[in-house]
Protein backbone atom coordinates (compact mmCIF):
# COMPACT_ATOMS: atom_id res chain seq x y z
CA UNK A 1 0.00 0.00 0.00
CA UNK A 2 1.77 3.12 -1.25
CA UNK A 3 0.61 5.43 1.49
CA UNK A 4 2.99 8.18 2.59
CA UNK A 5 5.22 7.38 5.53
CA UNK A 6 4.15 8.77 8.91
CA UNK A 7 6.34 10.50 11.45
CA UNK A 8 6.84 8.36 14.52
CA UNK A 9 7.05 10.01 17.90
CA UNK A 10 8.57 6.97 19.59
CA UNK A 11 11.90 6.14 17.93
CA UNK A 12 11.88 2.66 19.50
CA UNK A 13 9.24 1.46 17.04
CA UNK A 14 8.82 2.63 13.45
CA UNK A 15 5.64 2.60 11.44
CA UNK A 16 7.04 -0.08 9.13
CA UNK A 17 7.87 -2.28 12.09
CA UNK A 18 4.40 -1.87 13.57
CA UNK A 19 2.68 -2.66 10.27
CA UNK A 20 5.03 -5.62 9.87
CA UNK A 21 3.85 -6.97 13.21
CA UNK A 22 0.27 -6.77 11.98
CA UNK A 23 1.27 -8.63 8.81
CA UNK A 24 2.99 -11.34 10.82
CA UNK A 25 -0.27 -12.09 12.64
CA UNK A 26 -2.21 -12.97 9.46
CA UNK A 27 -1.62 -16.77 9.61
CA UNK A 28 -2.69 -16.95 13.27
CA UNK A 29 -5.74 -14.79 12.61
CA UNK A 30 -6.81 -17.07 9.76
CA UNK A 31 -6.49 -20.09 12.03
CA UNK A 32 -8.58 -18.43 14.75
CA UNK A 33 -11.23 -16.96 12.45
CA UNK A 34 -13.81 -19.71 12.93
CA UNK A 35 -13.30 -19.66 16.71
CA UNK A 36 -13.58 -15.88 16.69
CA UNK A 37 -16.95 -16.02 14.93
CA UNK A 38 -18.17 -18.66 17.38
CA UNK A 39 -17.13 -16.59 20.39
CA UNK A 40 -18.65 -13.44 18.83
CA UNK A 41 -15.55 -11.54 19.97
CA UNK A 42 -11.86 -11.78 19.20
CA UNK A 43 -10.05 -14.48 21.15
CA UNK A 44 -7.97 -13.84 24.24
CA UNK A 45 -4.94 -15.10 22.32
CA UNK A 46 -5.54 -12.48 19.61
CA UNK A 47 -5.98 -9.60 22.02
CA UNK A 48 -2.76 -10.73 23.75
CA UNK A 49 -0.90 -10.82 20.42
CA UNK A 50 -2.16 -7.38 19.46
CA UNK A 51 -1.09 -5.91 22.78
CA UNK A 52 2.26 -7.69 22.74
CA UNK A 53 2.95 -6.10 19.36
CA UNK A 54 1.98 -2.62 20.59
CA UNK A 55 -0.76 -2.48 17.96
CA UNK A 56 -3.18 -0.81 20.37
CA UNK A 57 -0.83 2.13 21.03
CA UNK A 58 -0.43 3.75 17.63
CA UNK A 59 -2.70 6.72 18.47
CA UNK A 60 -2.00 6.77 22.21
CA UNK A 61 -0.24 10.06 23.02
CA UNK A 62 3.53 9.91 23.46
CA UNK A 63 3.06 11.85 26.69
CA UNK A 64 1.42 8.75 28.19
CA UNK A 65 3.80 6.18 26.70
CA UNK A 66 2.11 5.70 23.34
CA UNK A 67 3.44 5.90 19.78
CA UNK A 68 1.46 8.99 18.64
CA UNK A 69 1.76 8.06 14.97
CA UNK A 70 0.22 9.89 12.05
CA UNK A 71 -3.12 9.04 10.47
CA UNK A 72 -2.03 6.64 7.67
CA UNK A 73 -0.82 3.98 10.11
CA UNK A 74 -4.35 2.86 11.03
CA UNK A 75 -5.15 2.29 7.34
CA UNK A 76 -2.08 0.12 6.87
CA UNK A 77 -2.63 -1.89 10.06
CA UNK A 78 -6.30 -2.46 9.26
CA UNK A 79 -5.43 -3.53 5.73
CA UNK A 80 -3.03 -6.19 6.99
CA UNK A 81 -5.12 -7.59 9.85
CA UNK A 82 -8.23 -7.92 7.66
CA UNK A 83 -6.46 -10.26 5.26
CA UNK A 84 -6.62 -12.77 8.10
CA UNK A 85 -9.74 -11.70 10.00
CA UNK A 86 -12.09 -8.81 9.33
CA UNK A 87 -13.37 -8.74 12.90
CA UNK A 88 -9.83 -8.38 14.26
CA UNK A 89 -9.13 -5.55 11.80
CA UNK A 90 -12.29 -3.76 12.96
CA UNK A 91 -11.02 -3.93 16.53
CA UNK A 92 -7.55 -2.90 15.34
CA UNK A 93 -8.79 0.33 13.74
CA UNK A 94 -12.29 1.36 14.81
CA UNK A 95 -11.65 0.36 18.45
CA UNK A 96 -7.92 0.91 18.92
CA UNK A 97 -8.32 4.15 17.00
CA UNK A 98 -10.53 5.46 19.82
CA UNK A 99 -7.42 6.66 21.63
CA UNK A 100 -7.50 9.48 19.05
CA UNK A 101 -10.81 10.57 20.60
CA UNK A 102 -9.77 10.01 24.22
CA UNK A 103 -6.81 12.35 23.76
CA UNK A 104 -9.24 15.18 22.93
CA UNK A 105 -10.63 15.30 26.47
CA UNK A 106 -9.32 17.75 29.08
CA UNK A 107 -5.94 16.96 30.64
CA UNK A 108 -7.50 15.89 33.94
CA UNK A 109 -9.47 13.16 32.20
CA UNK A 110 -6.42 12.02 30.23
CA UNK A 111 -4.36 11.78 33.41
CA UNK A 112 -7.05 9.51 34.87
CA UNK A 113 -7.59 7.19 31.91
CA UNK A 114 -3.87 6.65 31.33
CA UNK A 115 -2.88 6.65 35.00
CA UNK A 116 -1.80 2.99 34.81
CA UNK A 117 0.07 3.24 31.53
CA UNK A 118 -0.54 3.30 27.77
CA UNK A 119 -2.45 0.02 27.41
CA UNK A 120 -5.95 1.42 28.00
CA UNK A 121 -8.54 0.30 25.43
CA UNK A 122 -11.66 2.31 24.67
CA UNK A 123 -14.85 1.10 23.05
CA UNK A 124 -17.32 3.64 21.70
CA UNK A 125 -21.04 3.78 21.05
CA UNK A 126 -22.95 6.58 19.32
CA UNK A 127 -26.25 4.86 18.50
CA UNK A 128 -29.23 4.53 20.81
CA UNK A 129 -30.84 7.95 20.91
CA UNK A 130 -29.88 8.64 24.51
CA UNK A 131 -29.60 12.04 26.19
CA UNK A 132 -27.19 13.55 28.64
CA UNK A 133 -28.41 16.01 31.29
CA UNK A 134 -26.43 18.79 32.97
CA UNK A 135 -26.56 18.51 36.80
CA UNK A 136 -24.51 19.70 39.75
CA UNK A 137 -21.12 18.04 39.60
CA UNK A 138 -21.25 17.06 35.95
CA UNK A 139 -23.70 15.29 33.67
CA UNK A 140 -26.29 12.62 34.35
CA UNK A 141 -26.15 9.65 32.01
CA UNK A 142 -28.83 6.97 31.78
CA UNK A 143 -29.83 4.68 28.96
CA UNK A 144 -28.84 2.03 26.44
CA UNK A 145 -26.13 2.42 23.80
CA UNK A 146 -25.85 0.10 20.82
CA UNK A 147 -23.02 -1.53 18.86
CA UNK A 148 -20.10 -1.04 21.27
CA UNK A 149 -17.49 -2.95 19.28
CA UNK A 150 -14.72 -4.44 21.40
CA UNK A 151 -16.54 -3.84 24.67
CA UNK A 152 -15.39 -7.18 26.11
CA UNK A 153 -11.79 -5.94 26.04
CA UNK A 154 -12.41 -2.28 26.87
CA UNK A 155 -11.38 -0.43 30.02
CA UNK A 156 -13.48 2.64 29.22
CA UNK A 157 -16.42 3.47 26.97
CA UNK A 158 -16.87 6.65 24.93
CA UNK A 159 -20.62 7.27 24.82
CA UNK A 160 -22.25 9.99 22.73
CA UNK A 161 -25.58 11.53 23.68
CA UNK A 162 -27.74 14.51 22.75
CA UNK A 163 -27.84 17.25 25.38
CA UNK A 164 -31.24 16.96 27.07
CA UNK A 165 -32.28 20.63 26.87
CA UNK A 166 -32.03 20.71 23.07
CA UNK A 167 -35.23 21.98 21.44
CA UNK A 168 -35.28 21.03 17.73
CA UNK A 169 -38.20 23.36 17.02
CA UNK A 170 -36.03 26.31 18.09
CA UNK A 171 -32.90 25.36 16.17
CA UNK A 172 -32.13 24.90 12.49
CA UNK A 173 -28.82 23.15 13.11
CA UNK A 174 -27.95 19.64 14.26
CA UNK A 175 -28.53 18.75 17.92
CA UNK A 176 -25.60 19.35 20.30
CA UNK A 177 -23.85 16.10 21.12
CA UNK A 178 -21.65 15.47 24.13
CA UNK A 179 -19.20 12.61 24.52
CA UNK A 180 -18.80 10.97 27.94
CA UNK A 181 -16.01 8.77 29.28
CA UNK A 182 -17.45 5.94 31.38
CA UNK A 183 -15.34 3.36 33.23
CA UNK A 184 -16.19 -0.32 32.71
CA UNK A 185 -17.24 -0.58 36.36
CA UNK A 186 -20.09 1.84 35.61
CA UNK A 187 -21.77 0.08 32.69
CA UNK A 188 -23.41 -3.27 32.02
CA UNK A 189 -22.70 -5.28 28.87
CA UNK A 190 -25.81 -6.67 27.16
CA UNK A 191 -24.72 -9.84 25.36
CA UNK A 192 -26.80 -9.51 22.20
CA UNK A 193 -24.36 -9.39 19.26
CA UNK A 194 -25.64 -12.00 16.81
CA UNK A 195 -24.76 -10.76 13.34
CA UNK A 196 -24.15 -12.14 9.86
CA UNK A 197 -20.94 -10.18 9.35
CA UNK A 198 -18.19 -8.95 11.68
CA UNK A 199 -19.41 -11.66 14.02
CA UNK A 200 -16.24 -11.52 16.10
CA UNK A 201 -16.30 -7.81 16.94
CA UNK A 202 -18.40 -8.28 20.09
CA UNK A 203 -20.44 -5.19 19.16
CA UNK A 204 -22.80 -5.57 22.09
CA UNK A 205 -25.02 -3.04 23.79
CA UNK A 206 -24.09 -1.07 26.91
CA UNK A 207 -26.49 -0.05 29.65
CA UNK A 208 -25.72 2.86 31.97
CA UNK A 209 -27.99 3.32 34.96
CA UNK A 210 -28.29 6.86 36.23
CA UNK A 211 -24.64 7.78 36.84
CA UNK A 212 -23.02 11.19 37.23
CA UNK A 213 -20.09 11.75 34.90
CA UNK A 214 -17.73 14.53 36.06
CA UNK A 215 -17.67 17.42 33.61
CA UNK A 216 -13.98 16.94 32.80
CA UNK A 217 -14.83 13.46 31.52
CA UNK A 218 -17.20 14.90 28.95
CA UNK A 219 -16.50 16.62 25.67
CA UNK A 220 -18.75 19.04 23.82
CA UNK A 221 -18.94 19.37 20.06
CA UNK A 222 -17.45 16.07 18.98
CA UNK A 223 -16.81 17.48 15.52
CA UNK A 224 -14.86 20.51 16.74
CA UNK A 225 -11.43 20.92 15.16
CA UNK A 226 -9.74 22.29 18.29
CA UNK A 227 -10.81 20.15 21.28
CA UNK A 228 -9.38 21.05 24.71
CA UNK A 229 -7.04 18.07 25.05
CA UNK A 230 -5.31 18.63 21.73
CA UNK A 231 -3.06 21.32 23.21
CA UNK A 232 -1.40 18.63 25.36
CA UNK A 233 0.10 16.88 22.35
CA UNK A 234 2.14 17.66 19.26
CA UNK A 235 0.38 15.52 16.65
CA UNK A 236 -2.30 16.91 14.36
CA UNK A 237 -4.43 13.77 14.74
CA UNK A 238 -6.00 15.07 17.96
CA UNK A 239 -7.04 18.33 16.26
CA UNK A 240 -8.60 16.97 13.10
CA UNK A 241 -12.30 17.32 12.42
CA UNK A 242 -14.15 14.27 13.69
CA UNK A 243 -16.29 12.89 10.86
CA UNK A 244 -13.85 12.78 7.91
CA UNK A 245 -11.17 11.12 10.03
CA UNK A 246 -13.56 8.75 11.81
CA UNK A 247 -15.11 7.64 8.53
CA UNK A 248 -11.69 6.76 7.13
CA UNK A 249 -11.05 4.28 9.95
CA UNK A 250 -13.28 1.85 8.04
CA UNK A 251 -11.23 1.91 4.85
CA UNK A 252 -8.29 -0.29 5.88
CA UNK A 253 -10.45 -3.19 7.10
CA UNK A 254 -12.59 -3.07 3.94
CA UNK A 255 -9.59 -3.07 1.60
CA UNK A 256 -7.88 -5.80 3.61
CA UNK A 257 -10.95 -8.04 3.76
CA UNK A 258 -11.40 -7.72 -0.02
CA UNK A 259 -7.74 -8.73 -0.40
CA UNK A 260 -8.37 -11.63 1.95
CA UNK A 261 -11.30 -12.78 -0.18
CA UNK A 262 -9.14 -12.67 -3.31
CA UNK A 263 -6.19 -14.44 -1.73
CA UNK A 264 -8.32 -17.21 -0.22
CA UNK A 265 -10.32 -17.62 -3.42
CA UNK A 266 -7.17 -18.05 -5.52
CA UNK A 267 -5.67 -20.50 -3.04
CA UNK A 268 -8.81 -22.65 -2.80
CA UNK A 269 -9.62 -22.53 -6.53
CA UNK A 270 -6.22 -23.91 -7.49
CA UNK A 271 -7.45 -27.29 -6.25
CA UNK A 272 -11.13 -27.11 -7.20
CA UNK A 273 -12.72 -29.39 -9.77
CA UNK A 274 -16.28 -29.51 -11.06
CA UNK A 275 -18.53 -31.55 -8.80
CA UNK A 276 -20.28 -33.33 -11.68
CA UNK A 277 -17.72 -33.74 -14.46
CA UNK A 278 -14.40 -33.26 -12.66
CA UNK A 279 -13.25 -30.40 -14.92
CA UNK A 280 -10.56 -27.95 -13.77
CA UNK A 281 -12.14 -24.76 -12.48
CA UNK A 282 -9.07 -22.63 -13.17
CA UNK A 283 -9.27 -23.45 -16.90
CA UNK A 284 -12.73 -21.91 -17.24
CA UNK A 285 -12.63 -18.58 -19.09
CA UNK A 286 -15.54 -17.00 -17.14
CA UNK A 287 -13.65 -17.71 -13.90
CA UNK A 288 -10.54 -16.03 -15.27
CA UNK A 289 -12.55 -13.00 -16.40
CA UNK A 290 -14.26 -12.60 -13.01
CA UNK A 291 -10.89 -12.72 -11.28
CA UNK A 292 -9.64 -10.00 -13.61
CA UNK A 293 -12.71 -7.87 -12.89
CA UNK A 294 -12.23 -8.31 -9.16
CA UNK A 295 -8.56 -7.36 -9.35
CA UNK A 296 -9.43 -4.18 -11.26
CA UNK A 297 -12.06 -3.17 -8.71
CA UNK A 298 -9.70 -3.86 -5.84
CA UNK A 299 -6.92 -1.83 -7.46
CA UNK A 300 -9.35 1.05 -8.07
CA UNK A 301 -10.45 0.92 -4.44
CA UNK A 302 -6.84 0.99 -3.27
CA UNK A 303 -5.93 3.99 -5.41
CA UNK A 304 -8.91 5.95 -4.11
CA UNK A 305 -8.19 4.86 -0.53
CA UNK A 306 -4.61 6.06 -0.71
CA UNK A 307 -5.79 9.43 -2.02
CA UNK A 308 -8.34 9.81 0.79
CA UNK A 309 -5.89 8.81 3.53
CA UNK A 310 -3.03 10.93 2.19
CA UNK A 311 -5.30 13.94 1.78
CA UNK A 312 -6.35 13.71 5.43
CA UNK A 313 -2.70 13.34 6.43
CA UNK A 314 -1.57 16.36 4.40
CA UNK A 315 -4.40 18.59 5.55
CA UNK A 316 -3.84 17.51 9.13
CA UNK A 317 -0.15 18.41 8.96
CA UNK A 318 -1.01 21.75 7.39
CA UNK A 319 -3.69 22.45 9.99
CA UNK A 320 -6.38 22.98 7.36
CA UNK A 321 -9.94 21.64 7.30
CA UNK A 322 -11.71 19.95 4.45
CA UNK A 323 -13.70 22.60 2.63
CA UNK A 324 -15.49 23.09 -0.63
CA UNK A 325 -15.82 20.17 -3.01
CA UNK A 326 -13.05 18.20 -1.26
CA UNK A 327 -15.32 18.01 1.76
CA UNK A 328 -17.92 16.27 -0.40
CA UNK A 329 -15.60 14.01 -2.34
CA UNK A 330 -14.04 12.57 0.82
CA UNK A 331 -17.35 11.07 1.91
CA UNK A 332 -18.38 10.19 -1.63
CA UNK A 333 -15.12 8.40 -2.39
CA UNK A 334 -15.13 6.50 0.89
CA UNK A 335 -18.63 5.26 0.15
CA UNK A 336 -17.50 4.18 -3.32
CA UNK A 337 -14.51 2.33 -1.87
CA UNK A 338 -16.98 0.39 0.27
CA UNK A 339 -19.08 -0.38 -2.80
CA UNK A 340 -16.08 -1.66 -4.75
CA UNK A 341 -14.82 -3.84 -1.90
CA UNK A 342 -18.25 -5.38 -1.43
CA UNK A 343 -18.50 -6.05 -5.17
CA UNK A 344 -15.15 -7.87 -5.13
CA UNK A 345 -16.05 -10.07 -2.17
CA UNK A 346 -19.58 -10.74 -3.46
CA UNK A 347 -18.36 -11.84 -6.89
CA UNK A 348 -15.72 -14.17 -5.48
CA UNK A 349 -18.04 -15.74 -2.92
CA UNK A 350 -20.72 -16.27 -5.57
CA UNK A 351 -18.23 -17.92 -7.93
CA UNK A 352 -17.55 -20.62 -5.35
CA UNK A 353 -21.03 -22.03 -5.82
CA UNK A 354 -22.60 -24.14 -3.09
CA UNK A 355 -19.23 -24.93 -1.51
CA UNK A 356 -18.72 -21.25 -0.82
CA UNK A 357 -21.91 -20.88 1.17
CA UNK A 358 -20.79 -22.88 4.18
CA UNK A 359 -20.24 -20.99 7.40
CA UNK A 360 -16.55 -21.89 7.62
CA UNK A 361 -15.62 -20.93 4.07
CA UNK A 362 -13.07 -18.08 4.36
CA UNK A 363 -14.14 -16.34 1.14
CA UNK A 364 -17.74 -16.19 2.28
CA UNK A 365 -16.62 -14.96 5.71
CA UNK A 366 -14.73 -12.10 4.06
CA UNK A 367 -17.83 -11.31 2.00
CA UNK A 368 -20.02 -11.19 5.13
CA UNK A 369 -17.48 -8.99 6.88
CA UNK A 370 -17.12 -6.54 3.98
CA UNK A 371 -20.90 -6.36 3.66
CA UNK A 372 -21.24 -5.49 7.33
CA UNK A 373 -18.50 -2.85 7.09
CA UNK A 374 -20.05 -1.30 3.99
CA UNK A 375 -23.39 -1.03 5.81
CA UNK A 376 -21.97 1.39 8.40
CA UNK A 377 -24.07 4.56 8.60
CA UNK A 378 -21.12 6.91 8.12
CA UNK A 379 -20.49 5.59 4.58
CA UNK A 380 -24.10 5.06 3.53
CA UNK A 381 -24.23 5.49 -0.26
CA UNK A 382 -27.13 7.88 -0.86
CA UNK A 383 -26.18 10.13 2.05
CA UNK A 384 -22.59 10.52 0.87
CA UNK A 385 -23.11 10.72 -2.88
CA UNK A 386 -26.13 13.02 -3.19
CA UNK A 387 -24.31 16.13 -1.81
CA UNK A 388 -21.90 15.97 -4.73
CA UNK A 389 -24.82 15.94 -7.15
CA UNK A 390 -26.28 19.02 -5.44
CA UNK A 391 -22.93 20.81 -5.57
CA UNK A 392 -22.36 19.92 -9.23
CA UNK A 393 -25.81 21.27 -10.10
CA UNK A 394 -25.13 24.54 -8.28
CA UNK A 395 -27.52 23.82 -5.40
CA UNK A 396 -26.87 24.52 -1.72
CA UNK A 397 -25.83 21.50 0.35
CA UNK A 398 -26.61 23.01 3.75
CA UNK A 399 -22.97 22.85 4.88
CA UNK A 400 -21.39 26.35 5.05
CA UNK A 401 -17.90 24.85 4.67
CA UNK A 402 -19.04 23.67 1.24
CA UNK A 403 -21.50 26.35 0.18
CA UNK A 404 -19.38 29.36 1.20
CA UNK A 405 -16.14 28.08 -0.34
CA UNK A 406 -15.02 29.23 -3.80
CA UNK A 407 -16.22 26.79 -6.46
CA UNK A 408 -13.51 24.78 -8.16
CA UNK A 409 -14.38 24.27 -11.81
CA UNK A 410 -13.72 20.81 -13.20
CA UNK A 411 -12.99 19.28 -9.80
CA UNK A 412 -14.41 15.77 -9.58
Amino acid sequence: MAVQESNVQNAALSQDELVGRARDLIPALKERAVETEGLRRITDATISDLKAGGLHRYFTPAKYGGLEMDWPVQYQIGGELARGCGSTAWIGTVVFGNTWLAARFPKKAQDEIWADGPDTIFCSAFAGGNKIEKVNGGFRLDGLWRFASGVDHADWALLAAIVSDFKPQESSGPPPVRLALVHKSEFEIIDNWYANGLKGTGSKDIRVSNIIVPEHRTLAQTNASEPPGATEHESYIYRGEFLPYFRSLLIGPMIGAAHGAMNDYLEITQHRIGQMFGESIIEQTPVQIRIGESALELKSAELMAEQVINDLHEKGQAGTLLAGVSRITQGRDTAYIAKLCRSVADRLATMMGASGQTGNNPVHRHFRDVSAMAAHGSIQWDKNVSPYGRWALGLKTGDPAIDDAPREAGNF
